[in-house]
């Protein structure tokens, strides 16, 4: 198995630790989350890509910390108060070899590619790349808030449901 890193660099985990303050309002996009911050500053939330071999594309979270936002967006009652937890989450996008059974389409000597926790990394994986491919917000009244990349290519997912959000944080193996 050949492994490679695509994870949040320095510079995110700096800017998604400013989501710990107090929150003026958050901007939801497709592509993009912008989080404004009570002192004016605001944190952007995105998804860089990384081609692995030419097998497949990894995507990691990407923040960053403007001083002006430009936004003011829309205000998030449980996360006003600060005193907010961060915590990311460890991926994976590995690949397969097609086996002896080849999916329609599949041309000889290509591969499948999957994404999922490292808990699901399979025994036959051939090229592995380890992403940071989530991060939860908690408040301090214990609502919480999951980005993660998203199915589609360059898109991240916001979900605040709570009984989504605390099943991901089961699947993933997080106790708090």
């Amino acid at each position: 198995m050949r492994e490679y890193r695509f994870q949040a660099t320095t510079d995110t985990m700096e800017a998604l630790r400013k989501l710990r303050g107090a929150w003026r309002g958050i901007s939801i996009g497709e592509h993009e989350v912008t989080v404004v911050l009570r002192d004016g500053q605001a944190v952007r939330v995105g998804i860089d890509t990384a081609d692995v071999e030419g097998l497949f594309d990894a995507y990691r979270i990407r923040a960053e910390v403007e001083a002006n936002a430009g936004v003011l967006g829309i205000p998030v009652e449980d996360f006003i108060d600060g005193n907010n937890d961060v915590v990311l989450f460890t991926g994976v996008t590995w690949s397969e070899p097609h086996g002896s059974l080849m999916a329609e389409g599949m041309s000889e000597g290509s591969a499948m590619h999957f994404s999922g926790h490292p808990g699901q990394l399979s025994e036959t994986a051939e090229v592995v790349c380890v992403t940071t491919d989530a991060f939860v917000v908690a408040s301090a009244a214990g609502r919480g808030m999951l980005l993660r990349t998203g199915l589609r290519p360059g898109s991240i997912e916001v979900e605040r449901n709570p009984e989504k959000v605390r099943a991901f944080l089961l699947e993933r193996g997080y106790e708090g």
